[in-house]
């Protein structure tokens, strides 16, 4: 008995002694935390990226998280400017083009980081830090060694450019040098340069340059000089045509109409044909202005679509746009007259409500009111009544209003467009005065969405 109460004794005494050793283990294997997470480092020779992570929140991928945001980290301290003869100098005090410059230089600089590296990390239960280090002067090397091999396939692009021949391969030879300048594109704060047919040059100012010139080279003639026009109708049809300064002509250039101000709509985007001759049929005036003038210049929004440049290197190329062929438009007032019918439980309203807003705002929209319906372009219709919906509650009547505005050629009688309002309550002690209150409502609906819709139809043409 006595030899068993030993051995209990020793049992337990080594189990206490074990439990005790593994709780001083554990304990010590708590660092604490370094010096680099308490004090950021300073390294004139290195960048420096430290990121954390919570455990309790990011159980999974804690330490993924961490190292991303070490390595964004790292990332913002080198910082990039732009060289005083860069392309980018004209264009860098533009509030969008500092937002889209900072984004385009993060991203360089990770596909440039090829390597770094991992100086330490740290962790406990509820957190894990990492740190990292990047030599400055291994950064600038890899960005040379990637800049060259862009610069060499650049020039290759370049080469193949000048092999084609303008007149036969002038949107080809476009595309290929912008080709080019997607090559260099992580390099526009930078003054690259390479030797070009035996002579030193700024690159990325010679590829702008030489597509510049290109686009400058086209000169546009039309069939007409001065057009006619009345508002809201279609402007007669023209064509442009297009060639180079030796008088070769350009086919396949893709093309665009506009004007000041966006008085004339043109929904036609169209290329030249083998002829090198555009035809435009769709254009209408829309507003107001005697004199206007029809800009039709080469589309270049189409032509950069299928290079897939940065946001920041195709609103350089969008800028080259050359000067558009101008043609003078000479507008006359759309004439209207309006037909009015407003009426309240079927008896004429003592005062109109539509009527005086929808001239107001069509003579606004540059259109001439008549009094003679045999002289208008256009009629107006407003056909708006009434009707009773009973007692609401205790002596309060409702009613409803109904409005109706439609468009009508005077030429051939025919209604080209119609829209309304339905059923717009209103409520009074009287029928007369729901139905006038169901009318104020109703204004203030239709001057929010009915009368401008209908006279962007008038405008339009009903379209």
């Amino acid at each position: 008995m006595r030899s068993f109460k030993k051995i209990f004794f020793l049992i337990c005494t080594a189990l206490i002694t074990l439990s005790c050793g593994t709780s001083k283990s554990v304990k010590s294997s708590q660092q604490p935390k370094p010096e680099w997470i308490l004090n950021r480092p300073v390294d004139l020779g290195s960048y420096i990226g430290i990121g954390n992570a919570s455990k309790t929140n990011n159980h999974l991928d804690y330490q993924q998280i961490a190292k991303k945001n070490a390595l964004d980290d790292l990332v913002s301290e080198i910082k990039v400017t732009v060289s005083t003869n860069s392309v980018l100098k004209s264009v860098q005090n533009d509030l969008d083009f500092k937002q889209q410059f900072n984004s385009s230089t993060k991203v360089t600089a990770l596909n440039t980081i090829e390597k770094f590296d991992v100086v330490g990390s740290w962790e406990n239960a509820s957190e894990f830090w990492i740190f990292y280090r990047l030599s400055k002067a291994e950064y600038e090397e890899m960005k040379r060694r990637k800049m060259q091999v862009q610069v060499d396939r650049a020039l290759d692009v370049l080469q193949r450019a000048d092999h084609l021949n303008t007149a036969n391969n002038f949107i080809q030879k476009i595309h290929l040098k912008l080709q080019a300048l997607k090559l260099l594109q992580d390099y526009l704060n930078e003054d690259v340069w390479a030797n070009v047919n035996g002579k030193d040059v700024k690159l990325v100012d010679e590829i702008f340059t030489s597509v510049q010139d290109q686009l400058y080279d086209v000169k546009f003639k039309s069939d007409v000089s001065l057009m006619k026009g009345i508002v809201g109708k279609q402007l007669p049809v023209f064509n442009v045509s297009s060639s180079l300064s030796d008088g070769s002509i350009v086919s396949n250039l893709p093309l665009k109409a506009g004007s000041d101000g966006m008085n004339i709509k043109v929904c036609d985007r169209i290329e030249t044909d083998s002829r090198g001759i555009a035809l435009f049929a769709n254009a209408r005036v829309q507003g107001a202005g005697s004199t206007q003038f029809l800009r039709v210049a080469i589309d270049l929004e189409k032509i950069v679509a299928v290079d897939s440049l940065n946001g920041l290197l195709r609103n350089i190329v969008l800028t080259m746009n050359p000067s558009p062929l101008s043609i003078k438009v000479e507008t006359q007032a759309l004439k209207i007259f309006v037909e009015d019918e407003e009426l309240n439980l079927s008896a004429p309203m003592e005062q109109k409500l539509f009527e005086p807003i929808l001239k107001r705002v069509l003579t606004q929209s540059g259109c001439l009111i008549l009094n003679k319906k045999q002289d208008a372009d256009y009629v107006v219709r407003i056909k708006s009544n009434t009707h009773d919906q009973g007692v609401m509650w205790g002596n309060m009547l409702s009613s409803g209003m109904d409005v109706s505005l439609s468009l009508i050629d005077n030429k051939t009688n025919v209604e080209v467009y119609k829209d309304g309002i339905q059923n717009v309550k209103g409520f009074q002690t009287t029928h007369e005065n729901a139905g006038l209150d169901a009318y104020k409502k109703g204004m203030i609906e239709a001057e929010k969405k009915l009368i401008p819709s209908f006279v962007n139809a008038v405008l339009s043409g009903g379209n």
